[in-house]
């Protein structure tokens, strides 16, 4: 499959197909991105407690995020699907209060 994907790449650029080349593009832009959104925003100094992450509490940023970094409550919980970690994070702030949740950005 990825001789299929890799070939039908190569073809866009050697046909000329200015849209599926400006898709491809957009494309490996986003996987360089990915890093740093999916793993320094939520990771980054943590050293000291390396096994909590950053959260997002904010309303606006958690909507034009479609509420992703929830992190704190993932490294907690891992098998909560990522659709309930919204309601995770109330009950936690409820019941734990003084956990400390460094914001993501």
């Amino acid at each position: 499959m990825s001789t299929a994907l890799s070939w039908s790449s190569a073809n866009c650029f050697y046909f000329q197909i200015h849209f599926l080349i400006y898709h491809i593009i957009i494309m490996v832009i986003g996987e360089f991105l990915m890093s740093f959104f999916a793993v320094w925003t939520v990771h980054h100094d943590t050293e000291e407690n390396p096994e909590m992450a950053r959260t997002q509490r904010g309303g606006w940023k958690n909507k034009i995020t479609f509420s992703m970094f929830y992190h704190l409550e993932h490294h907690l919980f891992p098998a909560v699907p990522t659709i309930k970690l919204p309601e995770l994070a109330k009950r936690i702030d409820q019941v734990i209060p003084e956990l400390e949740k460094k914001q993501t950005f």
